[in-house]
């Protein structure tokens, strides 16, 4: 029998209904990008990328107090032969090991350079994510045409991969990876598909990636099984592709130069690999990747990332595999019968089998199970790759059929139904998504923001970065404070944005504790430090020891300890997010702090306070300058309500009236919870109890005459949760009225949780 064409006449669409297609590829990746996730590693970019721009990258730390010392020290380099000991110190430098390096240069530049007026434009960073992930739809739609997908279904594929990714797509360095790891399957596909020489393509794609995210080890992962099953394979056959021995020589030759390229291009050298098998596979790996986002993928109480529409193709990638390997059994014995006529260009040669690719995508889909931060990548690859299955086992199927008709083994044509009935549905997916999908966008990012009316660009929004530290690190800035300070976590790269560095060295002023950047600047015993301190050490261990809550006094025993903590460690001032102050499930570090005397609120504004303890010289100071007013407050809003909680607080008749003006005036020019709060502390002071309940009535009136104007203007949240407060109050201050009080703030509750909702995407 004559040797069979590989594949069938293929069936061109028309230029309109390609354009169809790929408006429907960007309308899902449009809806991809628009997803809202927290920015904590946004801000460590920007910090990180401005230092690099400064003053070059290196591994001195110029942020923390406990990160990483820089090396080798002349010590670590005693076990060295003194002539090898500079190529040590050239090609295995210590420290702080920032395999981010590019990205955040890049956020950095792009932020700087199209702003204006020394303010930066973070919607730039929206732009790029959106700039990545289109180019990375584009090269699984292309992985999916290479590897034999119909047209159609590599469109289809490509728009489900991007919804399965959506809910981990952010803005940090991660995202290259999603265009990086289909980047590099394409690059092996075309060695196999194409030809054998493309694989060298790998070098520059493993060049860019480990500049710019230290997922660049997935190119050598994925080359094992390549080189292996392709090596498996190499001997002629008609079941497998495969690059052939020659291309195994050139496979294991380009993998080999991409490594030694990338120690030499790569400014931690021989660090950038042994730092990655620090954090992958060493005896703490598993610690460090206590973090949610390295959790399994079907963890369903895990708030990093949606995982049902991953089960969804995770069920979907067996349900195609079963089709796939059905229709191969379709295939016609056909020794000893004739088909007609041979010559016929349109007869199919039965597919052969990709073991490499198969088993890349397979070892993928399972990285994604055990640790949900590969899902999106693990959707860019599984997603073209079904796309190529379901159309060969199309093939396969109407090849038989045809075969059983009239002995011609041929794939019979597209019926006329096909060629009307796919790019109608097209047009119709697209324009009902593109319509919901816009106007969503249009209500969320565009309209009047309900959660801020001040900070709420795109990018604000996107990244829920209105809540980051900006007044507070101006009010650090101004009034100069420096030394130690102990922060949560995920805030830390934004307060060393925040903070003015040295010119000469690029360190900033106030030491962090710790931050987002874990071990890339910092030791195991450091991240076991700071989460025992912040989980409110052995009074809070021992309770959950013995499976009971805490008390009122274990609180002011771990108010004492964490005191204890901050004078060991010279820590004065500790910053803090309003979620782990207010909420019962984050609050337990503040709850015990608050009970110690000598650790006030020296600064508080919508999102951000800062305690000092004044005991030490500086805290004392700070302290006392904010109750008479000689320190500088970013604003009205912030300096007044600073000074009317801490004058609330303090003995003096006339002090406390001074702190009820100050909060009135806070409320007036920002209508929100903290100063609503305040107002509630002061009308439990005896001389100020009237005066306070009824500004608060007087406010409630405002409210709720003028509340449908306020549901249309930023900011409303703000001012719905002073409400709130206000009725809960009121309730109490009047049990007459109480029950009709009680029943319009769970209104205005319910009310707050829906359009809280509905702001978010």
């Amino acid at each position: 029998m004559a040797e069979l064409l590989e594949s069938p006449k293929k069936y061109k669409y028309p230029p309109w209904q390609m354009v169809i297609f790929w408006t429907g590829i960007m309308v899902f990746t449009f809806h991809a990008c628009s997803h809202m996730v927290a920015a904590g590693d946004t801000w460590v970019a920007m910090a990180c990328g401005r230092h690099f721009s400064n003053h070059g990258v290196d591994t001195i730390e110029p942020f923390s107090a406990n990160s990483h010392r820089p090396g080798p020290t002349e010590k670590e380099l005693q076990k060295f032969p003194e002539w090898f000991r500079p190529a040590v110190k050239k090609f295995h430098p210590t420290g702080w090991i920032n395999q981010n390096w590019g990205t955040h240069l890049m956020f950095y530049t792009l932020a700087k350079t199209f702003g204006s007026e020394g303010q930066y434009n973070y919607d730039m960073l929206i732009v790029w994510k959106f700039t990545v992930n289109i180019l990375a739809v584009i090269c699984i739609y292309y992985l999916g045409r290479l590897v034999g997908a119909e047209p159609f279904l590599a469109a289809v594929s490509a728009a489900f991969a991007m919804f399965v990714a959506r809910t981990f797509i952010d803005v940090r360095p991660a995202v290259f990876s999603n265009l990086l790891a289909p980047l590099t399957v394409f690059v092996m596909s075309l060695a196999v598909y194409k030809n054998i020489k493309y694989i060298w393509l790998i070098i520059p794609v493993v060049l860019f990636w480990a500049n710019v995210h230290g997922g660049y080890i997935y190119v050598f992962i994925m080359g094992v099984p390549f080189v292996a099953l392709n090596l498996l394979t190499s001997i002629p056959n008609k079941r497998f592709t495969s690059t052939g021995f020659k291309g195994v020589i050139h496979s294991v030759a380009a993998f080999i130069t991409a490594l030694i390229a990338m120690v030499v291009f790569n400014p931690f050298h021989l660090t950038n690999i042994t730092h990655t098998y620090e954090i992958s596979v060493s005896k703490n790996a598993e610690s460090w990747r206590n973090v949610n986002e390295w959790h399994p993928a079907f963890e369903w109480s895990n708030p990093v990332g949606q995982e049902t529409a991953f089960l969804v193709m995770f069920i979907i990638i067996w349900i195609v595999i079963a089709f796939w390997f059905i229709a191969r059994l379709f295939k016609p014995g056909l020794s000893g019968k004739r088909i007609r006529p041979e010559s016929d260009p349109q007869l199919y040669k039965w597919p052969r089998i990709d073991l490499s690719l198969m088993a890349v995508t397979g070892l993928t889909v399972y990285m994604a199970i055990r640790s949900r931060r590969f899902i999106p990548i693990a959707a860019a690859l599984a997603c073209p790759v079904m796309a190529m299955m379901i159309t060969q086992a199309i093939r396969m199927i109407g090849s038989r059929l045809s075969f059983n008709k009239d002995r011609r083994l041929i794939v019979p044509g597209r019926p006329a139904v096909l060629k009307t009935a796919i790019p109608m549905a097209a047009v119709l997916i697209t324009l009902f998504f593109g319509c919901i999908w816009g106007a969503k966008f249009k209500r969320i990012y565009l309209d009047p923001w309900p959660d801020d009316n001040i900070r709420d660009s795109i990018f604000m929004r996107m990244t829920a970065s209105n809540l980051k530290p900006f007044q507070a690190c101006q009010f650090i800035r101004e009034n100069k404070l420096s030394g130690r300070l102990f922060n949560h976590w995920t805030e830390g790269g934004a307060i060393a944005f925040g903070q003015e560095p040295d010119p000469e060295t690029g360190k900033v002023p106030l030491k962090l504790f710790m931050d987002g950047r874990s071990q890339a600047a910092y030791d195991h015993s450091k991240f076991l430090l700071h989460n025992y301190i912040k989980g409110g050490g052995p009074i809070n261990r021992n309770a959950m020891l013995a499976r009971r809550k805490l008390t009122s006094g274990d609180y002011v025993k771990m108010g004492k300890w964490i005191d204890a903590q901050m004078k060991y460690f010279k820590v004065w001032l500790i910053i803090m997010p309003v979620s782990q102050i207010f909420d019962p499930r984050y609050n337990t570090f503040t709850r015990g702090l608050t009970t110690t005397k000598n650790w006030p609120v020296a600064y508080m504004d919508n999102y951000q306070y800062i305690f000092v303890d004044a005991d030490t010289e500086k805290g004392g100071a700070l302290i006392n300058d904010v109750v008479n007013q000689k320190v500088k407050f970013p604003d009205e809003f912030t300096k007044n309500l600073t000074l009317g909680y801490n004058l609330l607080r303090l003995s003096d008749p006339k002090v406390q009236t001074r702190g009820f003006e100050h909060t009135k005036k806070a409320l007036e020019i920002d209508p929100c919870r903290n100063a609503m709060i305040n107002l509630t502390h002061a009308a439990g002071i005896g001389q100020l109890r009237q005066a306070a309940n009824s500004y608060i009535q007087k406010y409630l009136k405002d409210f709720q005459d003028n509340k449908e104007t306020y549901t249309k203007q930023g900011g409303y949240l703000k001012k719905l949760s002073a409400a709130i407060i206000a009725l809960e109050h009121i309730s109490k201050a009047n049990p007459a009225s109480a029950k009709e009080y009680r029943r319009i703030g769970q209104g205005y509750m319910k009310e707050r949780s829906k359009v809280y909702n509905n702001a978010k995407w």
